[in-house]
Order: structure tokens, then C-alpha cells, then sequence
């Protein structure tokens, strides 16, 4: 049965405190989404933005930025009074830097008045998220270090994550305890936020990347993962090599997994990230999925791109695994680009649907839309609709104009017609970006590939009235094509 979603990050949503957050801005989103008919909510990573606040360079995979605990949720369970907006005028870009600096001015009020941390409910959240404490332990030894690279870190500190028993963390009890604690918080949100999205028929798709960063707790507490050398940093690292878009190639940074290792350990790493995505989410996005077939490989003493290696990664032998193992969370394959055929032969064995992005696609005439696919307008990383087609050139307008025609693409405008072929398309999942549904030029996309900083991953709603005034039309969308 054909269905259909929205994309939309939960920092750019509404509200008084400067970011979107997991309480009344989302459950607002919900029963607006429940009342157009959108069945899924596909957000962005959760976990701790990184460097340029970027969900995609994060310092842990599993835990959810304490930016999204919402100040109403902590006012109403009367962990804080009260507290003041953020800002008195509506805002169409996020701060991250300086909400959560005004937020952690509520945490440490609130982390004061808890009562959560002796109680069996946060016993059990930590023994349930071993990552739980990994994390907390790292961070505040990041913070402790003046946020230098772990492995330049002194010894003990640097093994810490394997020698609990010898390791003393008692100077840290507190720091440590209120990062868990967050955590605790965060997560009661986000489970009590996934239940009132079901009683809405919204189901939360979520979105991963493939790799983790070096300075994270995923590396720092599970180092044997990874291709790290005599100084324990990575010997080689993640990136793709040059390419029409860029004559370097990408140099990412990412360490890269020690795939012998992983196998013999059972793939006790992934198999754990799959388990906590599953933990908050009905579907999942993995981003870069190609890697589960073919990586490529930088030393890492290059600055570029240019010298690397493909080296092939056991995802037969992991997909295998999970379905042994009988993990029945339904998994999108983020496969767009130049791939390898056996990318997508993985894809296809396990029956996974990969993506179609109109944007790259429709002047394309070799790529057909198909069933076990996802399609999209245009995703977090690239122009929003109405910029993609004010950026073309005469020649390729002229070219689209005439696709258009051939397609017979029903409509008023381009937006319209671009709307109608795609809910009338025979993909599984359509999924649009809140962007392209409200007609948003440039200045709105998330992201710009290949730049750092602002404003990328700013951007946000500043209030929900002219999503509310489009719900009329998307409904009439869903109605017209049964999804």
C-alpha cells in the first residue's frame, strides 16, 4: 500500500524557547500532519549536534541532544518554575550555540530539584543504555581536556572506557550524573512523544549515518572497531574520491571500522546501533548505505581526496545477521549517486527500497520511478523545490517544460505539477520536505554539501501558520491518490 510522509527536521519546528523541541511544537506538528493525511515524519539525526551544528558529526550515536528536552515538558513535571522566551520575535533560524546556553540554565535549575537519579525508573534507564554512561563519562572528560582529540588525552583517561574498574571517577560523579540524567529526561520525552504520534497514525522515521566521528564516545569506548593506529588515531579514514561535483573528492574524517574485527565479535557494534534506532523509531534511513557494500579508504595523511582505496565491507554477511537474529525494523537504503552494481544488488537481496530524488532525476530519462522505492522532491542536502528550479538554466527549463508535457504532469504552477506526479507516482513512500510544501525559495534549504557553518542545518519555522493554511491542499493530494 502506497503511503506518504514529510520531511522535517525537529529543530526547525516553532516555538518559545529558540528550537523545536519534543513536547508541544512536535505534538502540534503531529496532529497538524494527522489532519493533512501525512502518515510519516521522517526527521533528521537527534543525537548532539557537532562541529557547525551538524546532526551528522555527533559525540555519540545513540544519545539525543538535551537541546530537544523542552522547557514546558520541565515546567509542567515542576522541575523549574517558570521561564522566559527566548526571543519575543518569531525566528527563522536556530542558534544552537546560544539555546543551549540559555537552556542549560533550566537543566542545572531542574538537575537541582530531581529526585529522578534514585529512583528504580533511572536505574533501569542506565542498565537498559550501557551507552548511557560511555557517553557521559567521555564528555565530561572532553570538556575536562579543553575538547582536545581523545587519543592525546593521558592514558588512563584515554582507556577509560576499558578499565572501569580501575579507572576513578568519583571527581566526576556529578558532571557524569547530570549528562545521564538529561539523557533520562530526553528519552522519557521522545518515548512519550513516539506513543502520541502512533494515536495519530504518524509513524517517526529516523536517519542515521554510517559512520561515527573519531571524538566520540562510540569510538573512544569501542576502539577495537576501528582502524586506529600506534597513536590510536585512525590510519585511515572515510570520504569519497573525485567526482563531476568536486575535483578533490571528499575527505570526510570518519574512522573507519575494522569490518575482521566487528565480524568476530559477532557485530556487536552495528547490531547495537540498529537495536537503539529501533528503540525510538518505526523506520529507518541509514545514510551512506553504499559503505555496507564498498568504502573507500584515505590514508590519513592525506589533505583530499584524491589517494584512496575501495575496499569491500561484509554487508551480505550483516543483513544476514540481523535477519537471523529476526530484527524487523524496516530499513531505506540511502543509495543515490554513482554506485557499484553490487550496491545495489545488497539493496535488492534484502529487499530494501533505496531513493529516487526528483530533483537529480527528472531530467534523467534512464532513471525510472519504481515500487520499493522512496521518493522524494529533495532531501535535507539539497535546494528546496522552488530554488532547485529558479537556479536551472534556460536550456534546462526548456528541457523540463517539455518532460513535463511528455509526462502529461497535471497542475497550476511547477511546484503543483512536480506535487501531482509525485503522489501519483507507483513508489511505496513519498516523501516531501516541509520546504517544497510551502514553496520556500534558497534562503530556506537545511544544508549546502561541501560548506560548514552557518546557515546550514538554521533553518526552522517561525510559526505554523502557513503550513496550517496548505493542509487543505496536501489532504486533497493524499485523498485524489489513495496514500
Amino acid at each position: 500500500m502506497r503511503t506518504n510522509g514529510i520531511l522535517m527536521a525537529l529543530s526547525s519546528l516553532p516555538s518559545d524557547s529558540g528550537i523545536g523541541d519534543l513536547y508541544k511544537s512536535a505534538y502540534e506538528f503531529i496532529d497538524l500532519l494527522s489532519e493533512a493525511g501525512i502518515k510519516i515524519w521522517q526527521l533528521l539525526p537527534l543525537n548532539p549536534v557537532g562541529y557547525a551544528a551538524s546532526p551528522y558529526q555527533s559525540e555519540c550515536g545513540e544519545a539525543i541532544d538535551p537541546i530537544y528536552i523542552s522547557l514546558d515538558y520541565l515546567k509542567e513535571h515542576k522541575y523549574i518554575k517558570d521561564y522566559e522566551k527566548f526571543s519575543e520575535k518569531p525566528l527563522d533560524r536556530v542558534d544552537f550555540d546560544k539555546v543551549l546556553a540559555y537552556k542549560e540554565v533550566y537543566f542545572k535549575e531542574a538537575f537541582k530539584k530531581q529526585k529522578d537519579t534514585e529512583t528504580k525508573e533511572f536505574k533501569d534507564f542506565l542498565k537498559k543504555n550501557s551507552w548511557c554512561y560511555d557517553y557521559a563519562l567521555f564528555h565530561t572528560l572532553f570538556v575536562k581536556n579543553k575538547y582536545l582529540d581523545w587519543n592525546k588525552w593521558d592514558e588512563k583517561e584515554r582507556y577509560a572506557a576499558y578499565n572501569y574498574n580501575k579507572f576513578d571517577d568519583s571527581p566526576y560523579k556529578k558532571e557524569i550524573l547530570y549528562i545521564e540524567w538529561l539523557q533520562f529526561i530526553a528519552y522519557k520525552e521522545f518515548m512519550l512523544l513516539r506513543e502520541y504520534a502512533h494515536s495519530k497514525n504518524v509513524q517517526l522515521m529516523g536517519d542515521i549515518p554510517f559512520y561515527v566521528g573519531f571524538n566520540s564516545s562510540d569510538c573512544w569506548a569501542n576502539q577495537d572497531d576501528f582502524l586506529l593506529g600506534k597513536d590510536d588515531y585512525p590510519t585511515h579514514i572515510a570520504g569519497v574520491p573525485p567526482d563531476y561535483f568536486s575535483e578533490v573528492g571528499q575527505r570526510w574524517g570518519n574512522p573507519i571500522y575494522d569490518w575482521d574485527f566487528i565480524k568476530e565479535d559477532n557485530y556487536d557494534f552495528w547490531y547495537k546501533r540498529i537495536l537503539a534506532a529501533k528503540n525510538l523509531y518505526d523506520i529507518l534511513r541509514i545514510d551512506h548505505f553504499r559503505a555496507f557494500d564498498t568504502y573507500y579508504m584515505i590514508p590519513s595523511q592525506y589533505q583530499d581526496a584524491k589517494i584512496g582505496t575501495w575496499k569491500e565491507a561484509p554487508g551480505d554477511e550483516f543483513f544476514s545477521f540481523l535477519k537471523d537474529k529476526k530484527v524487523d525494523l524496516p530499513i531505506v537504503a540511502e543509495d543515490l549517486g554513482d554506485l557499484f552494481p553490487s550496491v545495489l544488488e545488497l539493496r535488492d537481496k534484502y529487499n530494501l527500497p533505496g531513493m529516487n530524488v526528483l530533483e537529480f532525476t527528472l531530467l534523467d530519462k534512464s532513471i525510472e520511478i519504481i515500487e520499493n522505492q522512496v521518493l522524494y522532491t529533495g532531501t535535507h542536502d539539497n535546494d528546496t523545490l522552488e530554488g532547485w528550479y529558479s537556479s536551472l538554466s534556460e536550456e534546462d527549463k526548456t528541457l523540463l517544460d517539455i518532460v513535463m508535457r511528455y509526462k502529461k504532469m497535471e497542475g497550476t504552477d511547477f511546484s503543483d505539477k512536480i506535487l501531482n506526479y509525485a503522489f501519483a507516482s507507483v513508489a511505496k513512500y513519498l516523501i516531501i520536505p516541509t520546504q517544497d510544501y510551502l514553496n520556500l525559495p534558497t534562503f530556506y534549504r537545511m544544508n549546502t554539501p561541501g560548506t560548514c557553518g552557518a546557515p546550514d542545518w538554521q533553518f526552522r519555522l517561525k510559526s505554523y501558520d502557513e503550513f496550517k493554511a496548505r493542509i487543505p491542499y496536501i489532504k486533497a493530494l493524499v485523498t485524489k491518490y489513495n496514500r
